[in-house]
C-alpha cells in the first residue's frame, strides 16, 4: 500500500466510511467532503495522519482535509475506494440547504461561486502566464533579445493574449458546470460577448428587440458571464417546463437564447461590468489614496484572509484587473507571490524552533510545498492558525515585505506560478520593477524567518 492509498484509507475511516459521504471533491491542496453526519468526523485523528496537513470547516458544512500538492493522487484513491465519480461540483450538504437567507449566507455562496468557476481555469492562467514571461524575457522589456514584431516574440505573446481574450468563454466553461446549464448554449452567450463584428455594432449603437445596449467590450470580463449564466440557469428551467417534450430539441436552444439576448446585452452584461468597475475603483482608490500604507496591511493580514477565504473576491477582481490593464498594484503582488514567501519564512522558522521530529517533519514538508510546490495551505492550517506565537512574526515579514512594494511602487504583470519562481511575474514595465519584486520577496521569506527565531517560542 503506497503513501496516498494509506492517506485515503485512513481519512475515510475516519470521516464515517463511504456510506457518510453524499460527495466529494478536491481543489488545489485540499480533499472536500460533503458529509450526511458531521458528527462522526474524527477530527483530532484525521489530523495526525501522516501526510494531512490540517483539516477545516467551510461554512456551508464542508468538510476540508488538507492534504497538500499530493492532493490529486489521494483524491483518486479515495474514489476507487468509495466507488464514486470524480466531479467538480458538490453537492450542497444538508446543512447548507437548511442554512436560512443571509447577508452572510449570500456572501458565502459569492465566494463560493467564484471558486467553482473560476479556480479549475488557475492551470490556465499559469499556462498564459508562462508564455507571457517567455515573451518579456526575450522581447524589448528585459534582455531586447528579439523585437516586438519578430515571429517568435510574437509566438509566444498571442498564447497569452488570446487565453485573456476568450475569458468570458472559458468561465462559461466551469461556469455551467456550477449553475448546471447546457453547457453548449453558455459558451453560445459566451461567444457573442466576444464577437469581433457585434461588439463593432454595439460600440456604435446597437438595439435588442428595439432596446438599447451599452456600448462596453466584454472580452476579459469576468462578473458579466457569470451573471448571466446565473439568469440563464433560471431561463433554461423555466422554458423547459413550457415547451411540450415533442418540440424540446427545436425550441428550449432557440427559446434560451432568444430570451437571454436582451437581458445579456441590455441588462446583465452593463450591470456586471459596472460592479467590476465600482470594485475595481474601490480597490486602485484605497491603493492610490493610501499607497505603501495598503500594500503595507494587506500584505500584514494576507495569510489570515486567504485562509478564511473572505480574500477570494478580491483576488478574482483584481486579477480581472491585471487581465484587463496589464499590471495590477494593490493585491495581485502580494497574493501571487509575497504572502507564499511569509508562509515559507514562517515555516523555516518552525522547522528550526521545533524540537519534536514530528513538529520538525511538518516545518520541512510546509517549506517544501511552500517554495517548490507553490502551496501556502499546509503552513497557513498547519503551523500558523494553530500556534498564536507565529501570527506576529507573519504579520511583522508581510508589512514589512507590503511596505516595500507600496513604496517602490511595484506591479504584477503576469500570472504564473505560485512557489519561488512567482517573482517572475514582476517582469514587465522595467528591470527595476523585476529586482524590487525580488526584493520584496525576499524581505517578506526573512523577516518573517527572523521573528519566527526571535519570537516563536515552543511548548515543554
Amino acid at each position: 500500500m503506497n503513501k496516498y492509498q494509506k492517506i485515503a484509507t485512513r481519512t475515510l475511516e475516519l470521516v464515517g466510511g463511504k456510506e457518510n459521504i453524499i460527495n466529494l471533491y478536491h481543489c488545489m491542496t485540499r480533499l472536500r467532503f460533503v458529509l450526511e453526519d458531521k458528527d462522526v468526523v474524527s477530527q483530532e485523528e484525521i489530523k495526525k495522519i501522516e501526510g494531512v496537513a490540517g483539516l477545516n470547516w467551510s461554512s456551508s458544512g464542508e468538510l476540508q482535509v488538507i492534504v497538500g500538492p499530493d492532493v490529486d493522487n489521494v483524491y483518486k484513491e479515495v474514489l476507487a475506494l468509495t466507488g464514486k465519480q470524480e466531479t467538480d461540483k458538490p453537492e450542497k450538504s444538508k446543512d447548507a440547504e437548511k442554512t436560512p437567507l443571509s447577508a452572510k449566507g449570500i456572501f458565502n455562496n459569492i465566494i463560493g461561486m467564484f471558486s467553482a468557476c473560476m479556480n479549475p481555469l488557475v492551470p490556465t492562467f499559469v499556462l498564459l502566464g508562462t508564455f507571457n514571461v517567455v515573451a518579456a524575457l526575450i522581447g524589448p522589456m528585459f534582455f531586447k533579445l528579439v523585437t516586438e514584431e519578430s515571429a517568435l516574440y510574437t509566438n509566444f505573446y498571442y498564447v497569452g493574449q488570446a487565453v485573456i481574450y476568450f475569458l468570458p468563454v472559458l468561465i462559461a466553461i466551469t461556469g455551467s458546470k456550477h449553475f448546471k446549464t447546457n453547457a453548449y448554449l453558455s459558451v453560445i452567450l459566451a461567444c457573442l460577448m466576444v464577437y469581433p463584428d457585434l461588439m463593432t455594432a454595439i460600440s456604435n449603437g446597437y438595439s435588442v428587440y428595439g432596446i438599447p445596449t451599452t456600448a462596453v467590450a466584454y472580452n476579459a470580463s469576468v462578473i458579466p458571464i457569470l451573471l448571466v449564466l446565473f439568469a440563464q440557469s433560471y431561463a433554461e428551467k423555466l422554458i423547459d417546463r413550457i415547451i411540450p417534450a415533442s418540440l424540446k430539441v427545436l425550441l428550449v436552444p432557440f427559446g434560451v437564447v432568444a430570451v437571454m439576448l436582451p437581458l445579456e446585452f441590455c441588462v446583465l452584461g452593463p450591470l456586471g461590468t459596472f460592479i467590476g468597475g465600482a470594485l475595481a475603483n474601490i480597490i486602485v482608490g484605497l491603493n492610490q489614496a493610501a499607497g505603501p500604507l495598503e500594500t503595507m496591511l494587506v500584505s500584514a493580514f494576507v495569510p489570515f484572509i486567504t485562509a478564511f477565504g473572505i480574500g477570494r473576491p478580491i483576488f478574482f477582481i483584481c486579477m480581472s484587473m491585471l487581465f484587463a490593464n496589464g499590471v495590477e498594484y494593490a493585491y495581485m503582488p502580494i497574493a501571487m507571490c509575497t504572502s507564499n514567501f511569509v508562509a515559507a519564512g514562517i515555516a523555516l522558522g518552525y522547522l528550526v524552533k521545533s524540537k519534536s521530529p514530528k513538529d520538525r517533519q511538518l516545518g520541512a514538508s510546509c517549506s517544501v510545498a511552500g517554495l517548490l510546490g507553490g502551496v501556502s495551505e499546509p503552513t497557513l492550517f498547519g503551523i500558523l492558525l494553530p500556534n498564536k506565537k507565529t501570527y506576529l512574526p507573519a504579520i511583522i515579514g508581510g508589512a514589512v515585505g507590503g511596505l516595500f512594494l507600496g513604496i517602490m511602487k511595484v506591479g504584477y504583470y503576469q500570472f504564473g506560478a505560485s512557489n519561488v519562481l512567482s517573482v517572475m511575474g514582476f517582469i514587465g514595465g522595467s528591470q527595476s520593477n523585476f529586482i524590487y519584486g525580488c526584493i520584496a520577496a525576499g524581505l517578506c521569506l526573512a523577516v518573517s524567518f527572523v521573528m519566527m527565531l526571535v519570537l516563536y517560542r515552543t511548548e515543554d
